[in-house]
């Protein structure tokens, strides 16, 4: 008996090509867009600050290296993981000597604001699947994101 698998699933290589510059010291590496949500690495290098930023949808973060003093002075360090969710607002730091990279799914709109609570800027994923496919045609790089192909369509 032969059995015929269906094939899914496509890796995506660890390639430092596909950092997209977010802000000083910040990357994105984008993995998956679907609908509201989004897979992504982050990039974060030591001692820069995330400045304070709203969640109107659910965060899964797992830090893969570095450390990450959060709003709370609580560390998250290699293998932690955290969850935060809708109506989260928080800010974070990296700390120590080694970059953090953490491996993101998220939803909906984050919002960056001001000490005031004023907006000063957002993310979501259409701006980042946006963002994602000009930075790769500026870099004549092919789209290895999953779902970044019907964007482009």
């Amino acid at each position: 008996m032969t059995t015929t698998l269906n094939h899914t699933s496509t890796p995506i290589p660890a390639d430092d090509r596909y950092w997209i510059p977010l802000g000083e010291g910040v990357w994105a590496m984008p993995l998956r867009f679907d609908g509201t949500e989004r897979t992504l690495r982050l990039k974060v290098l030591p001692g820069t600050v995330v400045g304070r930023h709203k969640h109107e949808g659910f965060v899964h973060a797992l830090n893969i290296s570095g450390k990450r003093q959060l709003g709370s002075g609580e560390i998250a360090g290699p293998g932690d993981y955290i969850f935060e969710p809708v109506g989260n607002e928080d800010s974070w730091a990296c700390v120590g000597d080694e970059p953090c990279i953490i491996h993101i799914v998220m939803s909906g709109r984050l919002t960056y604001v001001d000490q005031q609570g004023n907006e000063i800027d957002y993310t979501d994923t259409p701006k980042l699947r946006d963002q994602y496919l000009a930075f790769c045609k500026e870099r004549n790089l092919t789209p290895i994101a999953l779902g970044s192909a019907a964007a482009a369509a």
